[in-house]
């Protein structure tokens, strides 16, 4: 018996490496015979860059940035035999580097991103992959721009504070001093999911509250972000407010796209092509993928979801493990042949996050036993 095992990372416990080696070990100690092939994998988030280096040969790069709330902090970045770099954006803005009590999307900006692009540039990068999800932030963007020469103006014609919630005072904007090396740079961004810019569908509606906005909070930032969206149209004459990933990382997408003219692509896919992963689908008898939550928001382009589709495509069987799964999905109609939270009972999630080692090496024992005996079976 064949198993891939492609795992994603469990957010806030198990990077995708960890969970990969807990899910291979606890078959093997079942079955020693079984031949298991492991690929962590990210869709652009939180772990991308450490699943990227265990698939090619780069350079690890550390830069001081501007974190979301202002402060400086550490980030990393690689770089490809290439000369290309790859930027995880939340190793500056990710929601992972807050307390909860901290969480504001009112106030967190996406500035340390651009600081990132820059040392990029600095360091000769002439092609730029900026991999967007597990952000804190919903400021459409601006504070990238912003490290990157942009000026955001209000009615007065000063700039505007940083975060999402200033963005209702935002009136003109002044794109005269953008780092002219951006030309001549060929950006990428990778994203993880497919939403609009604004309204119901889009960056704040949807993954705000993830951030820590209430409700009003929601429609003050839906508000700014329409705003940020026509103002950019006044300048630039083009209008990416609807453009699929353009919500992204609280509209990240949006910035990249419009202003420097990148390409958007599921975060997944630079992990695709650098692990050769659907031959390997292909290949095995069993596929096992994992999820911090497995919902509708995995479903609308998520890494598991990716991996999902290339085992539906070749009718290859695969189970999902998952911290929870949301009632009343469909997995059959996804090609999905089971799903399982690792939970055990009626537990907290602090401690499902604090014993997510021992909870899916558990469900994997339970899972994999029952799979041996009809596999031996037939």
């Amino acid at each position: 018996m064949k198993i891939l095992v492609a795992t994603n990372f469990f957010k806030g416990s198990l990077s995708a490496i960890k969970s990969a080696e807990i899910i291979k070990n606890s078959i093997l100690g079942i079955d020693s015979s079984v031949n298991i092939e492991t690929i962590p994998i990210a869709d652009g988030g939180d772990g991308t860059l450490e699943v990227i280096k265990g698939f090619s040969d780069c350079k690890e790069k550390q830069a001081e940035v501007t974190g979301p709330l202002g402060q400086k902090i550490k980030a990393k970045w690689l770089v490809l035999k290439d000369s290309t770099a790859v930027i995880e954006a939340a190793q500056a803005n990710g929601l992972s580097l807050l307390n909860p009590d901290r969480y504001n999307p009112l106030k967190t900006t996406s500035y340390g991103v651009g600081e990132l692009v820059k040392h990029a540039m600095d360091n000769e990068c002439r092609k730029i992959f900026v991999t967007i999800g597990g952000s804190s932030t919903n400021d459409g963007g601006i504070g990238l721009l912003q490290a990157l020469g942009m000026k955001f103006l209000d009615t007065d014609g000063n700039e505007i504070a940083p975060g999402g919630g200033n963005l209702r005072n935002l009136s003109s904007i002044d794109a005269s001093g953008l780092d002219k090396r951006l030309a001549k740079t060929d950006i990428t961004c990778a994203c993880d999911v497919e939403n609009p810019l604004c309204g119901e569908n889009g960056a704040s509606f949807v993954y705000a509250p993830q951030k820590g906005a209430g409700s009003e909070d929601v429609k003050v930032l839906d508000s700014g972000l329409k705003i940020l969206a026509d103002v950019s149209e006044k300048l630039t004459g083009k209008d990416y407010r609807n453009f699929p990933g353009a919500g992204a990382a609280g509209g990240i997408g949006f910035a990249l796209k419009t202003f420097l003219n990148a390409g958007l692509i599921p975060g997944f896919q630079i992990i695709a092509e650098l692990s050769g992963i659907e031959e390997k689908i292909k290949l095995a008898d069993l596929v096992i993928t994992t999820e911090g939550r497995f919902d509708s928001q995995t479903l609308s382009g998520k890494a598991p979801y990716r991996i999902i589709e290339m085992a539906k495509k070749h009718e290859i069987p695969v189970i999902i493990f998952a911290g929870s799964v949301e009632r009343g999905i469909n997995i059959q109609k996804h090609g999905i042949t089971a799903a399982f939270s690792i939970a055990d009972g009626a537990v907290t999630l602090q401690d499902s996050i604090d014993n997510a080692d021992y909870l899916l090496a558990n469900i994997t024992k339970q899972v994999f036993s029952l799979i041996r005996v009809f596999y031996q079976e037939y």
